[in-house]
């Protein structure tokens, strides 16, 4: 969810990641994660003033970058 989230707030899709956050921050309470939680809610503020100041929109911050894509090399068949 919080990747989801994460994705959707890069691509500018502000109401989604809200979306998406909310359905984290529901979760985590359940589950009594209060680490993971206050970072949701964080993330959560970060959006809505986004959203209330498109303007300043744009800015990205280190919590909120994606994970890092490794490529792995193609696997090629090769008849025998």
């Amino acid at each position: 969810m919080k990747l989801q989230a994460m994705v959707s707030y890069k691509q500018r899709r502000l109401e989604e990641a809200r979306a998406e956050v909310l359905r984290a921050v529901d979760v985590f309470e359940k589950l009594g994660a209060a680490q993971f939680l206050e970072s949701c809610k964080e993330f959560l503020r970060r959006i809505e003033e986004e959203m209330n100041n498109p303007v300043s929109s744009g800015q990205s911050d280190s919590d909120c970058e994606l994970p890092r894509m490794v490529p792995l090399p193609a696997r090629i068949n090769f008849p025998l």
